[in-house]
């Protein structure tokens, strides 16, 4: 669970530089945040979760998110609670997964 409190001030960074605001400053930071969640997501975010990444498509926790957000477990219990009520609410078309 610490994990998802590094990376979720690190996604709001990211967003702002998707939007185009401050990309000289952002830039950096996004890239740290970008190596963080590859990391964390075959780390920590792994066995918190309890699943692996099963492809190069899912090299980051969002791309897993896809995937766990439709699982009836708790699983996908968990990854509705962190895509709708942490990410979702800050990306720039209303919804990251």
């Amino acid at each position: 669970m610490i994990s998802l409190l590094i990376l979720w001030p690190l996604y709001i960074i990211g967003v702002q530089y998707e939007r185009g605001g401050w990309w000289v400053v952002l830039m950096p930071i996004t890239l740290v945040a970008l190596v963080l969640d590859v990391w964390l997501n075959f780390t920590e975010l792994a066995l918190l979760t309890w699943d692996w990444p099963r492809n190069e498509d899912e090299l980051t926790f969002s791309n897993r998110l896809k995937r766990l957000v439709h699982d009836g477990g708790w699983r996908g219990s968990f990854a509705r609670f962190v895509a709708r009520g942490m990410l979702d609410p800050f990306a720039p078309g209303g919804r990251h997964v």
